[in-house]
This record gives structure tokens, sequence and C-alpha cells, in this order.
């Protein structure tokens, strides 16, 4: 019976849902129209290409996550030339930080999925490249707590997926070798590539159907159907 390493955000998590409620609910709390910042969905856009960069500064150590937290702010503002705003930016920094991990929207099937893979027998893990303070929260919040072992966050090994040490440390956790291990995850480079290159099995969880050349083991765009592929 394999055990399951899942990844949270994207797969599990909905980050997207999740964040744009957060990050909505930060531009009425500090009325940005009124600093001539255009309509939420400008702000949202804007937030979510800075976002984006950001975390793959990140991912790849050119950005430290004290960093990232507030430079991803900035550069969001840059378009309405608020990018020197430093108070602005820590504000919403910390409004985002203390809203969205409280969020409770998941993929669909995500508790109906890991109920029957439980039910089955599989011992199951969160591997994320998340920090302590919010996967945790996410993790709990959500209702998806009592599905997971434990939750192993890229801020507490000191290497992020796809590292090569990130998947060795995880196992060595769990106490199991790589070729008893699958990895169930949305980023094709982090999660399954970066599996794929220590021998752990792969679920490429890919939603939108997003086109590519990569061989892996599965995919899926839906999570029910992880529970058509023979995991012993």
């Amino acid at each position: 019976m394999k055990v399951l390493f899942w990844d949270l955000d994207h797969t599990l998590w909905d980050f997207q849902t999740n964040s744009r409620e957060a990050l909505a609910e930060g531009y009425k709390e500090f009325n940005l129209a009124s600093y001539g910042v255009g309509d939420v969905d400008e702000y949202i856009e804007s937030y979510e290409k800075a976002n984006t960069w950001c975390w793959k500064e990140y991912r790849e150590g050119r950005m430290e996550k004290t960093e990232l937290r507030g430079r991803r702010f900035k550069m969001a503002m840059e378009p309405w030339g608020l990018s020197d705003d430093f108070d602005l930016g820590e504000k919403l920094g910390q409004h985002y930080i203390e809203t969205s991990p409280y969020k409770t929207n998941l993929f669909e099937g995500s508790i109906e999925v890991l109920t029957e893979l439980q039910n089955r027998g599989h011992r199951m893990v969160i591997l994320t490249n998340g920090f302590d303070e919010v996967q945790y929260i996410k993790v709990e919040k959500s209702g998806l707590s009592g599905f997971f072992e434990f939750v192993i966050t890229s801020d507490s090994m000191g290497y992020k997926k796809p590292h090569p040490k990130a998947f060795g440390l995880a196992l060595e956790k769990a106490g199991v070798e790589a070729q008893d291990v699958v990895m169930i995850g949305d980023n094709l480079e982090a999660d399954i590539l970066g599996a794929k290159a220590v021998g752990i099995g792969q679920i490429f969880f890919n939603p939108h159907n997003v086109p590519h050349g990569e061989e892996v083991d599965y995919e899926v765009e839906k999570l029910s159907e992880i529970l058509d592929i023979a995991l012993h």
C-alpha cells in the first residue's frame, strides 16, 4: 500500500479562491480605491503576477521568506505608483497573512477522496513549500488535519521542492523508501519532476489540462480520478 505525499496549495486547498477572497477584503479594508488603485479585479491581477514572480524567486533560492512577504505587495502597487508606500504595503501584507490561511475553500472532491484513501489504509503526509505559521492553520481550519500523519514544510526542512533533499528528508521522517511513495501535486516542476528525480511515483493534478511534454506516471484532471489508480 503506497504512502501518499500530498501537496497542499493548488492541490487540496484552493489557493486561488481563498487568496482572492482575502485580497478583496484587504482592498475594501484599506479603501485602495481612494489611493487611485484600479478596481478590485485589477488589483488582484497585479498582485497575482507579482506573487508568482516572487515565489519563483523564492523556490529557486534567490529570495528569502521575509523579503517575499513584503515585496509582492510593493510590486503589486507599482502600476499605481505606490510601490514606495512602505506603510501601505506592510498593512496589506499583514492583513493578507492574518486572513488568507483561515479561508476554507477546497478543490472539489478533496474530503471524499481523502476519506476513501484513508479507508483503504493509505498513510498520508502533506509535503508543502509553504510556511509553517500559515500551512498548519490552513490544514486545521479546512478540516484536513485528520487525514494526515503530519505536515512537512520547506520552512521546517530548509529545502524546497524540487530539491532532492526536500524529498529525502520527507522520506526519512515518514520512515519509507522512495519506491513505496507516490507524490500528488499540481506543480509539474516542484512536485512531479522533483519526485520523479528521486524515484518517487507521481500523480500530476492538472485541473486546467495545461499541455506539457513530460512523462509522468499518472495525470488527473479531477481529484476523484485518483481513486481509479491502483496504488498498491
